[in-house]
């Protein structure tokens, strides 16, 4: 017995923003976590006064020990301590200067791992990330490494991403003085922002970066300052306005704070009445409070459930999230209802082939979905499934007014075990040998094979197992097996042979282009290698009997596919828009 949806959703969400007076003095208590790009200069102190003089305050915490990564203070004892104590407004953190290049996935790690920290003992403290800038010729120790390091403006940019992609997964705020230092360079050339190394801010670079910060805690025009930390005032001057047109002008371009969301979604579990919850929160930082509607409630992400008793029941889900504004909520509730009858799927067999038609017991109306999309049939059989995909169907049935969705159907078609190989290397010589396998080994000798070219049957290949092509053309050939538990399943597979004189790949880069595929067999996920990036490419992965189970686009040199959903047995994968031969694979 499970549940259906009838009413609609009731969706209420609560943000609220309160704009800044700019002639209200405002208080922060702010804590600095970083390194040298923070202790130079004492960037806390003159971010202190810098708001001084603009009339507001600044309390602050700083630790910044020289070549502090962010993970080094997730681990560090006065780190934590200060996190800790708690009443933070606000808690800045930066990573060392090259680490969200060179470490990028301990960048990550140490932003979340600081986050939970700052929110279980700030909950309404907004975390912000100070995003530091390229060095000034480029950092040529790590240029090899890492080719983006080599000049300025790569290193500059690609750090500048990694900051605001960290800074949105966490819902905070960024600081950009990358962004400042980058027009003042472009601008204004003959501002020196750097040391002699090249590397940690000059007096005229940690001051840009203390208006940025006033900038983005107060929300205020730095125009307002009037503190100078001893450069001449013409600089000073350029550099407020250069944070006005690019931070204060932009605010809304470096707060990435998200409202919360508390709309769901839930299907059904494998057991009596049992229903699995879960929240389409987009990427919003958030806590969970579930009410089942029974008596029982849950703080989970995407809790499971399963109610005693048959009956109508309101579910409710209120999301909070909190900052320097307070606490935000968002509250959704759903109706859902348990039937008496609980609709199942079958098949006429035991078993399953690609054509065979899905059924449900008899009700009034029915309404069926595919991986939770709702088809267009509404009867109470499936016909062709397949064509819809290959597992994964649930169907919807209305029985005397009370609405029931069943389990999901995970059955899998089964596979007749042939496949189609080009043997030895297509195009050598303009010739290929197209031979029909099977997974055993061998025929069985009682199989219909049909051979065509452009469309039009080779009788004279009729029955044979292998046709050697000479010619261009579309070639295709099918194979049935009247023998079989699915005998009028057809294993079918498309082979365009038109190689001329250009060799077996196309040139990628001025080599031919390979790939390699690793582990074979595998059970959850294989890894694709190319020799060369090939742009605009797509990889398909097709099974024995020609079926397209997965596609998707080529996205860098090395790719891991998730090939965990799919039903055990021999697999091609395949490159969309290029004649290198097919990879194959065995899935366990």
């Amino acid at each position: 017995m499970h549940q259906r949806n009838y009413l609609p959703a009731v969706l209420l969400s609560l943000f609220f923003c309160i704009p800044v007076n700019e002639l209200q003095a405002l208080s922060y208590r702010v804590l600095f976590l970083g390194n040298s790009y923070t202790a130079v200069n004492n960037l806390p102190a003159m971010v202190r006064d810098v708001a001084l003089s603009a009339g507001d305050t600044v309390i602050f915490d700083s630790y910044a020990p020289g070549g502090y990564q962010l993970m080094d203070h997730t681990l560090d004892a006065t780190s934590r301590g200060k996190i800790m104590s708690g009443g933070w407004h606000y808690v800045v953190i930066q990573g060392q200067s090259q680490e969200p290049i060179t470490l990028s996935s301990q960048f990550a790690n140490g932003v979340l791992t600081l986050y939970n920290l700052i929110k279980q003992y700030n909950p309404c403290a907004v975390p912000v990330s100070y995003m530091t800038w390229g060095r000034k010729n480029g950092d040529a120790a790590n240029c090899a490494a890492f080719p983006v390091m080599c000049t300025y403006q790569g290193m500059d940019t690609t750090l500048r991403d990694r900051y605001l992609n960290l800074t949105t997964s966490i819902n905070g705020e960024t600081a950009p003085v990358s962004v400042v230092w980058n027009y003042l360079r472009q601008n204004h050339p003959g501002i020196e922002l750097y040391q002699p190394d090249e590397s940690h801010p000059s007096a005229a670079g940690s001051y840009a970066a203390a208006c940025c910060f006033y900038t983005m805690l107060f929300k205020k025009d730095p125009a307002r300052i009037t503190f100078n930390p001893g450069i001449d005032a013409t600089t000073a001057a350029i550099i407020r306005n250069a944070v006005r047109v690019m931070v204060f002008d932009r605010l809304q371009s470096w707060d990435f704070k998200r409202a919360p969301i508390s709309r769901f979604d839930y299907r059904i579990g494998q057991g009596i009445n049992e229903v699995i919850f879960t929240p389409l929160n987009h990427g919003v930082r958030q806590t969970y409070l579930w009410d089942f509607g029974d008596g029982t409630t849950s703080d989970l992400f995407n809790p499971t459930h399963s109610y005693l008793t048959d009956g109508t029941y309101t579910v409710s889900l209120t999301t909070m999230n909190c900052d320097l504004q307070g606490p935000h909520t968002s509250f959704t509730d759903t109706v859902i209802q348990f039937c008496s009858h609980t609709p199942t799927i079958y098949t006429t067999r035991p078993w399953l082939c690609h054509y065979d038609t899905l059924w449900t017991q008899a009700a009034d109306a029915y309404q069926w979905f595919a991986n939770g999309v709702r088809l267009p049939e509404t009867n109470r059989y499936l016909a062709d499934y397949s064509r819809y995909g290959i597992t994964g169907f649930s169907v919807m049935a209305t029985l005397n007014g009370c609405s029931e969705l069943s389990t999901l159907y995970t059955t899998t078609a089964e596979s007749s075990g042939y496949y189609f190989d080009a043997l030895g290397d297509p195009c050598e010589g303009d010739t290929v040998a197209f031979a029909v396998l099977h997974m055993n080994g061998f025929l069985s000798g009682s199989e219909n094979i049909l051979w065509f070219k452009n469309g039009a049957p080779l009788p004279l290949m009729t029955g044979e197992d292998t046709l050697l092509i000479t010619t261009s053309g579309s070639y295709e050939c099918r194979v049935s097996n009247p023998n079989a538990v699915c005998p009028f399943d057809t294993t079918s597979l498309l082979l365009e042979f038109d190689c001329g004189g250009t060799g077996i790949a196309e040139k990628a880069g001025g080599r031919a282009l390979s790939w390699a595929l690793s582990p074979n067999p595998a059970s959850e996920i294989i890894r694709i290698s190319f020799s060369a990036y090939p742009a605009d490419e797509w990889i398909q992965v097709y099974s024995a009997v020609g079926r397209l189970e997965l596609s998707m686009a080529v996205s860098a040199t090395a790719m891991d596919i998730n090939i965990a959903d799919l039903p055990g047995g021999l697999y091609y994968v395949r490159m969309k828009n290029n004649t290198v031969p097919a990879l194959k694979f065995m899935k366990l």
